[in-house]
């Protein structure tokens, strides 16, 4: 694990919210912590450190894993809010994602800002689209190169999309060639993870439907873990990330055997 000294680290009688307040920032500079190494640098027993992060699990700020725990993925504001928010990394990993395109294929743009701006970065080649999403779609309007198809459905307000019943059913007699996931978390124990029950049953039935999965993910999704599971990491074709991910978390993915595909430096 990586560990950053410069974090005061509380005496070794400290108290439980001392060790606590401690955790929470290696997680939120590491994204994950394991029990051994904590119990030997706050000088405590592994039991209390195991109590300490049950309490933080509870509370909605990690998730227990074997031997240790990962954070939980950022809380996500509104879709408005979430356009807004990192604008430039995610083009340049749109850059990046479209470069695994050729012409003729059968794309599948799930919802998801990242996604719509791998819409907007669609190159000028024959494809045809689909794509769940009210925003993209709308981004794709007047492009006459691209044969797009809108899938119905009842529409999420908080991922701009349609999912359910109606949506899966369309999925079904779908067969595209290239799906660009949209995801709340990578992690390469935990895999890809979404903060809702329903998105995460659709994100599945794509996974079972599309040739190939790519994820472009921001620096804040890495090594974090969200509610519900979608799919492993070994399911991912490849992976988009920004050139400026930290080096420990690009460790642990390229060990997972995952392809990265890296966007182009700011």
């Amino acid at each position: 694990m990586h560990t950053d000294t410069r974090l005061p680290r509380p005496g070794n009688n400290s108290l439980p919210s001392d060790r606590q307040l401690y955790i929470r920032q290696l997680l939120l500079q590491d994204g994950r912590v394991l029990a051994t190494e904590l119990a030997q640098t706050l000088g405590v027993s592994e039991d209390s450190i195991r109590r300490d992060l049950r309490e933080l699990a509870a509370s909605g700020v990690c998730k227990r894993v074997y031997g240790g725990a990962i954070a939980m993925t950022p809380n996500t504001g509104s879709l408005d809010e979430r356009s807004h928010e990192n604008v430039a990394s995610k083009a340049r990993l749109a850059a990046a994602a479209v470069q695994l395109l050729q012409p003729g294929q059968f794309v599948f743009l799930d919802s998801g800002t990242t996604n719509l701006e791998i819409a907007r970065a669609l190159p000028d080649m024959p494809l045809t689209v689909a794509t769940n999403s009210i925003l993209i779609a709308a981004a794709l309007l007047g492009r006459q190169q691209f044969d797009v198809t809108v899938v119905g459905g009842r529409m999420d307000h908080r991922i701009g999309g349609t999912i359910g019943t109606a949506a899966a059913l369309e999925i079904q007699a779908m067969r595209p060639d290239i799906c660009f996931l949209g995801t709340c978390s990578v992690d390469i124990e935990l895999g890809i993870g979404t903060t809702i029950a329903e998105e995460a049953a659709f994100k599945r039935l794509l996974v079972r439907q599309c040739s190939q999965i790519v994820l472009a993910v921001t620096n804040q999704k890495l090594g974090t873990a969200s509610p519900f599971a979608v799919t492993p990491l070994a399911e991912v074709s490849r992976l988009v990330i920004e050139a400026d991910a930290e080096p420990h978390k690009v460790e642990r993915l390229q060990g997972s055997g995952v392809p990265l595909l890296f966007a182009a430096a700011s």
